[in-house]
């Protein structure tokens, strides 16, 4: 038998095969890689999102610490979290009954909500559903959200504020600036 005939023998017996086992459908190839043209572009993949989920056990909490140049910034401790990553400095992470320590120097405000969400990207913490917190010098505040701006340090609340000083003075408004640095207070817009 010449070489020829044999190999086209050999090619129509695998087609057979193939066919008779039910594989006529063809197999999954992958698809292409970029062409060094796509690369040298800088065409890169799409993220793909990670999540992760956790759950307090017990008395065990979900904590997350933020800290700047060796100092604290935040600590905060919740019921779950459940986190979502796209890629390097890319994603968020939402906590169920959150409970906040904001550090600035010697002061602490404590804040606690239904929900915060914390981003990666500007490590800024959003609290929602009715935000309460106390500073250490017993100003009281509430809010329906409150977020902390890490760049500034500086804590804003929006929707009905209301903040009682120990003495029991109330301010109400609409929106609240707080600088954490040096104490100094906004309240604005109407009173409800």
């Amino acid at each position: 038998m010449r070489p020829e005939r044999g190999a086209a023998l050999g090619l129509i017996t695998l087609l057979a095969v193939n066919a008779c086992s039910g594989g006529g459908r063809a197999a999954a190839t992958p698809p292409p890689s970029p062409s060094p043209r796509a690369r040298a572009a800088g065409s890169k993949p799409s993220p793909v999102a990670i999540r992760i989920h956790s759950q307090r056990v017990g008395s065990k909490y979900i904590y997350l610490t933020e800290q700047k140049k060796n100092r604290v910034v935040y600590v905060l401790r919740a019921d779950s979290n459940e986190s979502i990553r796209l890629a390097e400095g890319a994603g968020h992470s939402t906590f169920t009954l959150p409970h906040v320590t904001f550090f600035s120097g010697p002061r602490t405000i404590v804040a606690d909500a239904p929900l915060a969400t914390v981003e990666e990207r500007d490590r800024s913490v959003l609290m929602s559903g009715g935000a309460h917190a106390k500073t250490d010098k017993g100003m009281t505040l509430t809010s329906d959200t409150l977020r902390y701006d890490d760049a500034t340090e500086r804590l804003h609340g929006e929707g009905h504020v209301l903040v009682t000083t120990p003495q029991g003075t109330e301010l109400r408004g609409d929106t609240l600036d707080y600088d954490m640095r040096t104490t100094e207070m906004h309240v604005t817009g109407s009173a409800p």
